[in-house]
């Protein structure tokens, strides 16, 4: 049954699924923090290991680290609500994680090559070409005292290779772990559809980074501290949500304070 209808969201809507987060680093305003290796609800996540990276999916069983879903029977699914509540301001994104990898060298100076694996069929037009797919720079083990820029050698998704492009969020010395730092498309591009490098402008001297493939779903604006917001179907446009579909938690903070997090997510299938 396709959902075109709130009635049809209503009916197919799936047992509420509970996030709960705490942050203990201090926290950079306006720089993404990934949830991804927090412990919690849902535990924390792991990591790849290799350069090429793998794709996630949620279609054999949910990926640890990930808000828990599990694909329709049959027919499709979309967020039907999406609550949450911080103890400080700020954004809170909802978005799928297709690709991840590890392997990295947080030290060294000059291009690393990538070529990654092949993105799972996610994009905004459920296919691999990457509409809509961004690349952060996630970090896993806490960073010395080097502040790079980030520059990424990839394909758009209009598959045209050698695009290049660089860190939107400036890179801060003794990054914590979780710091997410979004890499930007060239002009003209509006989406990644594969890595083949990655260059840091000079040595970070110690920590651990990785690189993600993630595609926004939704965002939820916290507007005051402790106060819950939620988005439902209407409001968030009803993203439809692909069979695999791994979603995770990034937040934009407004003020540099430790934060924790509370919420929840419905998913609606038909």
């Amino acid at each position: 049954m396709a959902i075109t209808t709130l009635d049809n969201v209503i009916a197919g809507a799936r047992p509420p699924q509970r996030f709960v987060k705490a942050l203990s680093p201090t926290l950079v305003v306006g720089r993404p923090h990934s949830f991804w290796g927090i412990g919690g609800i849902p535990g924390a996540g792991s990591y790849d290991t290799t350069l090429a990276g793998v794709a996630l999916s949620s279609s054999g069983g949910p990926v640890n680290g990930q808000i828990f879903r599990a694909d329709p029977v049959s027919g499709e699914s979309l967020i039907a609500r999406f609550k949450g509540q911080a103890a400080q301001q700020g954004t809170l994104i909802l978005a799928d994680r297709l690709w991840h990898n590890g392997g990295l060298s947080a030290t060294i100076a000059t291009a690393q090559t990538i070529n990654s694996a092949t993105f799972p069929a996610r994009d905004e037009a459920s296919s691999i070409n990457g509409k809509g797919v961004y690349i952060g720079l996630e970090v896993s083990a806490i960073a010395g005292a080097g502040a790079p820029s980030v520059t990424l050698g990839y394909t758009s998704s209009a598959n045209i290779a050698g695009r290049s492009a660089v860190n939107t969020d400036t890179v801060i010395t003794a990054s914590a772990a979780g710091a997410f730092y979004q890499i930007g498309v060239q002009a003209g591009d509006y989406g990644v559809r594969s890595i083949q490098t990655l260059t840091l402008s000079a040595t970070m001297t110690s920590g651990t980074i990785n690189l993600v493939a993630y595609r926004v779903l939704a965002d939820l604006e916290l507007t005051a501290a402790n106060v819950p917001n939620a988005i439902d179907s209407l409001l968030a446009g009803a993203p439809r949500l692909p069979n695999g579909c791994v979603p995770f938690l990034i937040f934009i903070p407004s003020t540099t304070a430790a934060t924790s997090l509370i919420g929840s997510y419905i998913e609606a299938q038909g």
